[in-house]
């Protein structure tokens, strides 16, 4: 585990594609895992957040905090409780709309390896979930008429914040 990076463009304003992501009551439609975001407060720079989901018949729970800049499109993610796991996405502008670039950072538990779960499913992972953004963003309507509920994509294996992105708990 490590480092995955991915990019999608999408047909679609970049400021459009930046405040649909940028609302964390939006995570729920492009990330299927992600059952219900909470914010819980804002400490400095960032917002406190708490996620909830299910992944692999496994609910979880965890608290983490984002970090959205309008100025520049840019968002930065971590959890408090698995310092080992971050990310940040860009949205840029694209001929025909905008690019979104979803980098994701996981430090592997020890032992996790023995598990089965590796770079190629995490890569995969991540390029899903870029397809159900585009999907979202994409919706005949645009991302602001879209009614609350799952993306289009299924994404058994990723959730924003949490233990890891993948459907292992244990990782």
């Amino acid at each position: 585990m490590g480092d995955y990076a991915g990019r999608v463009e999408i047909a679609r304003p970049p400021a459009e594609v930046f405040a649909f992501l940028a609302d964390i009551r939006n995570m729920p439609r492009y990330l299927p895992t992600v059952t219900r975001v909470d914010p819980q407060g804002r400490h400095g720079d960032h917002d406190d957040v708490a996620v909830e989901g299910r992944a692999a018949d496994h609910g979880y729970h965890d608290e983490g905090w984002l970090k959205a800049e309008p100025e520049t499109r840019r968002m930065q993610w971590g959890s408090h409780g698995e310092h080992g796991y971050g990310g940040s996405l860009e949205v840029t502008e694209a001929e025909g709309g905008s690019a979104v670039a979803l980098q994701l950072h996981l430090t592997q538990k020890p032992g996790a390896a023995a598990q089965g779960h590796g770079d190629a499913e995490m890569q995969a992972a991540l390029q899903r979930t870029l397809a159900s953004i585009k999907a979202c963003c994409e919706a005949p309507e645009g991302p602001a008429a879209q009614e609350t509920g799952q993306g289009t994509d299924e994404l058994p294996d990723s959730r924003p914040f949490g233990s890891s992105a993948t459907m292992n708990p244990d990782l």
